[in-house]
């Protein structure tokens, strides 16, 4: 067995890391001056492309399978950080690192969802077994506290600052969108909790008041095909699917307003992309989203609520000066608490209190 004492790997087993996968590289590149970091994902689904983007990063990887368990066993990381995009993911990673003798930290991305009494006990055995259980909100912890789990640490997501590559006029020019159009963006797998279909039927209403409003719709999933089909139903013109882009914060710098209708959520790292850009967003009033706004941010609607929706990016929308303000103000609150850098430095104080602890036992 080789030690490496200074080696933390960061693993997820989900076939589509989305967010997830996107948090592990920001987390990789805050961490680098300090440990030696490798990144494992999937062989199947979308794990390629994130373990492509990893090694063009310059991160050793390592594309999961039944090997993994012999991998950390003979390497002998000096700490194992599982991220499970929901509850039923990284049992069998967190159980890896414990076999192996190594500390597991173990991050939940989402709220506590778990339903299935079998799904709640495996996921309750695995959890046990790390040993720290993160959390990305105060939000999701209160979830995580109700089922009666104790010893949880909050640690928000973070991120760099999005770079946009081109000005707003070469981005609206490139699809066709003239400069006077009022641009609303949504950045969003197409599943059920992101709640699309709350946004097109609020997009009707906004399209009849505020006609020359468009709505880009940037992503891919199991939802998009009902999704364009429920467009197409509402005689939405005006709605774009874009599909998954390489160029969001051209995308995002472009628009002038976020939307994000989600049922749940963790504490999603678009909202803190617009933050960074000062775009002003309306959202739901979920979990993580309402931590990274505010609880007095004006801007925010009831998950599947059309009409407030609507009434939300109408008044958005109609006001630009007070929106402009509400999107700065966005800004310095991203600026204070949610860079990457600050998750970075709470991440790597859980690192060194884990592996202490682990010593001294």
């Amino acid at each position: 067995m080789t030690e490496d004492p200074r080696l933390i790997v960061l693993a997820t087993d989900s076939a589509v890391p989305s967010g997830v996968g996107e948090h592990m590289l920001t987390l990789a590149g805050v961490l680098v001056p300090t440990y030696g970091i490798v990144l494992a994902f999937p062989s199947h689904g979308d794990g390629p492309r994130f373990l492509a983007r990893a090694a063009d990063a310059g991160f050793e990887t390592i594309a999961l399978g039944e090997h993994f368990a012999a991998w950390v066993r003979s390497r002998h990381p000096a700490l194992l950080h599982v991220h499970a995009g929901i509850g039923w993911e990284g049992h069998e990673l967190v159980e890896a690192g414990r076999k192996a003798g190594i500390p597991v930290v173990r991050t939940e991305h989402l709220p506590y969802l778990i339903t299935d009494p079998e799904q709640k006990s495996r996921h309750r055995m695995a959890a046990t077994l790390a040993d720290a259980l993160v959390v990305v909100s105060d939000a999701a912890a209160a979830s995580y506290r109700a089922e009666g789990f104790i010893h949880i640490v909050t640690i928000r997501n973070g991120i760099d600052v999005p770079v946009a590559r081109r000005a707003r006029s070469e981005t609206r020019a490139a699809l066709s969108i003239p400069e006077e159009a009022r641009i609303v963006i949504t950045v969003a797998r197409f599943t059920a909790q992101k709640g699309y279909n709350s946004l097109l039927q609020a997009a009707a209403t906004v399209s009849s008041q505020l006609p020359q409003t468009v709505f880009l719709l940037v992503g891919d999933g199991p939802e998009q095909t009902a999704m364009r089909a429920l467009a197409a139903s509402l005689n939405l013109s005006n709605v774009a699917f874009l599909g998954r882009r390489a160029d969001v914060p051209d995308l995002l710098a472009a628009a002038d307003l976020f939307v994000l209708p989600s049922l749940f959520e963790g504490l999603p790292l678009v909202v803190l992309e617009a933050m960074a850009l000062a775009i002003p967003i309306v959202a739901t009033r979920v979990g993580g989203t309402v931590e990274a706004l505010g609880q007095d941010y004006p801007f925010l609607a009831p998950p599947a609520d059309t009409s407030l929706i609507a009434a939300a990016i109408i008044k958005a929308l109609s006001d630009r000066l007070a929106s402009r303000v509400i999107g700065i103000r966005a800004r310095q609150r991203f600026e204070e608490r949610f860079t990457a850098a600050r998750m970075g430095r709470e991440i790597s104080a859980l690192y060194r209190a884990t592996m202490e602890r682990m010593c001294e036992a």
